[in-house]
Formats: structure tokens, sequence, C-alpha cells
């Protein structure tokens, strides 16, 4: 993937149809793997990521250059995939979303197995539990920052983050993983 350039923003609000389709192929990747981790159904993330692109595409000139236009986009899709799943009403809060366990091939690289790992323990997640711990963890946002995101208390947050942690340390998968 080539580094993103910031003057890129400027060519598409110029309407620059490479400088759109550029931003597209650098950006999707990214901006489908963190929808998949929350809505974990590869054609409602596609679905989701089409509608990421084309609310970002039309509301250029609402982003102003005080946020990266990464993390503008990932605000757009993040939100995109949340109403998502509170319409269709799979979002919900619990330990009782636990699908059928996902088997963990050994492999050569340890990153492919860690990701392996991250996609299994996110399988035992709720879609809020994802979207927290997605966010938390990997987008490094604040409670206070996910609390303004869901309509929640920062508590709702910590108390999601701190059930979701003591979930995956008790999952036996894990220990087998850490003790290997």
């Amino acid at each position: 993937m080539t580094k993103w350039n910031d003057t890129l923003v400027d060519s598409m609000k110029r309407g620059e149809q490479a400088a759109l389709k550029q931003c597209y192929l650098q950006l999707s990747p990214i901006i489908f793997t963190a929808i998949l981790s929350i809505c974990k159904n590869r054609h409602d993330a596609n679905d989701l990521l089409q509608d990421t692109f084309v609310d970002a595409f039309d509301n250029l000139a609402a982003f102003h250059q005080q946020v990266p236009f990464i993390a503008w986009l990932k605000r757009i899709a993040f939100n995109n995939t949340f109403n998502f799943l509170k319409k269709s009403k799979r979002l919900t809060i619990g330990t009782d979303h636990l699908p059928e366990a996902v088997s963990m091939k050994n492999s050569i690289e340890s990153d492919y197995e860690n990701r392996n790992l991250l996609l299994y323990l996110f399988e035992r997640l709720s879609e809020m539990e994802c979207l927290i711990m997605w966010l938390y963890i990997a987008e490094q946002y604040k409670h206070s920052e996910i609390a303004e995101v869901l309509g929640k208390t920062s508590n709702y947050s910590k108390s999601v983050v701190a059930r979701c942690l003591q979930k995956l340390r008790a999952n036996a998968e894990v220990k087998k993983y850490v003790d290997s």
C-alpha cells in the first residue's frame, strides 16, 4: 500500500475522478477490515463499505483537516455500521452470542497466527462488544469518545471492555495459544 497523501483530499474536493479512485483503492481494504470485524458478514460489510465511501465523497466539503482523513472516514464507517446493526436489530449485549468454535490452524508465520487469534476472539463477542473493543484497542478511542459515538456513558464503555477482556482471558483457546 502506498502512503496516504493529504493533498489527495484537495483533488477529491475538486471532483477529480482519479483522486477518488485512488482514495478508494488505497483505503477500502482498511475500512472493509474494520467493518467486517464488527458486523461479521462479508455481504453486509461490502454494502457498508460502499455506503461509507458514497457518504464520504458526498460530504467532502464538510471534511476539515484538523483530523486525519482516514480517521474521518473510519468515523463514517463506524457510524454507518452502528446504525445498520441497530436498524437490523443485530446489536446486542451479552455473553449468549457465542458462535461455534473456529479451528486455529498452525502456521509458520506468527503474524498469520496472531491475525487468526484476533479473528477467533472477535467471533466470540457480540456486534456491540466488537464495535467497542475495535474502537478502544485498534482505533485507540478514549472511553469518552466511544460513549459519544454510541450515545452511552463512559462507564458503559469501560464496563464492556472489562467484561470482554475477562471473557477473552477465560477462553481456553487463548490459554492454549499463550502457553505454546
